[in-house]
């Protein structure tokens, strides 16, 4: 829900884990009603979009459909392991810095038992930076289930708990806590900077805010310099303690036939642009298909634990699949 022009201005100087353009500007349009599948709802009320009741397993794996309700705690499978299989999915915890024999310690992933339903969290401990790929993080990785990089639809539910609390000076700091992440041939140099899909979570003058940037950001002297990510979504009053469901309609390109398309509870998230919410641009530079990583990625450490929760996640390659409807255009 975006309210405040003057608070867009003031996002733009603030000081982002990704590292943003100071002087990206910030287009989002007016969010008209735009005709969708979902029904309206009162903004406190808690939202269920009715996905994971369709699929009776906690966990599923399967050509073109990945569901985790996270009953059990999710297994690193090796790249090794997992050749042959790049039709399914295959998790790593090669993000998380807490973790011994590529499983967590110290609580930094683990299964929240709430009365009869049960969670993934994952905590971001002071001291906890990455030594190999730098920044501060505890982001599990899913990678592969659709080698040919067609068009996905993705669902996930997560939470920012009532306790999360930063020291003063990371106040207007990014954090990521999804992210979508181009693969780098081996051998090759790096020729981008960052996610080509990245949702972050912002604390800044009173708000708390979530925010979606789209595209390929260049690295300086490389093949795509001059190239760059923007702004294309963002809420600014997101709640501690409550949940929110992300719907991601997603169609990988080389070229500006990419897109992105986004609700949150239920409602565009994305801007209208005149015939949908779809943002069109370049997502991807190679054929490799790109990770979905989740969880905290940030730049700068903090005094205390900061922890975020999942739900569930799903991975489809159309709206049919993913919610048991025919899409209505």
């Amino acid at each position: 829900m975006i309210k405040n022009t003057f608070l867009f201005c003031l996002i733009l100087v603030a000081t982002s884990c990704s590292k943003p353009d100071p002087n990206e500007k910030l287009k989002i349009k007016s969010k008209d009603k735009i005709e969708n599948d979902f029904k309206d709802i009162d903004e406190d009320s808690v939202y269920d979009s009715g996905v994971s009741d369709r699929f009776k397993k906690s966990f599923i794996n399967s050509n073109g459909l990945f569901f985790d309700d996270f009953e059990t705690l999710p297994k690193h499978t090796s790249p090794k392991s997992h050749e042959g299989r790049e039709n399914l999915i295959r998790y790593s915890y090669h993000s998380v810095v807490e973790k011994e024999n590529w499983g967590p310690k110290n609580n930094s992933v683990e299964i929240h038992k709430e009365d009869d339903s049960n969670y993934l969290k994952l905590k971001l401990s002071p001291g906890q930076e990455h030594k190999k790929i730098k920044g501060y993080r505890t982001e599990l990785t899913i990678q592969h289930g659709n080698p040919n990089q067609e068009e996905e639809w993705y669902e996930w539910r997560f939470m920012i708990p009532k306790d999360y609390k930063l020291d003063e000076e990371n106040i207007g700091r990014e954090v990521t806590i999804v992210q979508y992440h181009y693969v780098k041939p081996k051998g090759q140099s790096r020729v981008l900077v960052g996610p080509t899909i990245n949702f972050t979570y912002l604390e800044q003058y009173g708000k708390n805010i979530l925010i979606l940037r789209h595209g390929i950001k260049g690295q300086d002297n490389a093949k795509y310099e001059g190239f760059d990510w923007s702004i294309v979504a963002l809420n600014d009053n997101i709640k501690k303690g409550k949940w929110y469901t992300v719907r991601a309609n997603i169609k990988w390109s080389l070229n500006n036939q990419g897109y992105i398309a986004v609700w949150l509870n239920g409602e565009p998230f994305t801007p209208f642009n005149g015939v949908n919410n779809k943002v069109f641009g370049t997502n991807i530079y190679n054929t490799i298909e790109n990770t979905f990583k989740f969880g905290y990625y940030r730049y700068w450490d903090n005094s205390t634990p900061t922890s975020i929760y999942f739900d569930y996640i799903v991975k489809t390659r159309s709206f049919e699949d993913l919610t048991g409807r025919k899409p209505t255009s």
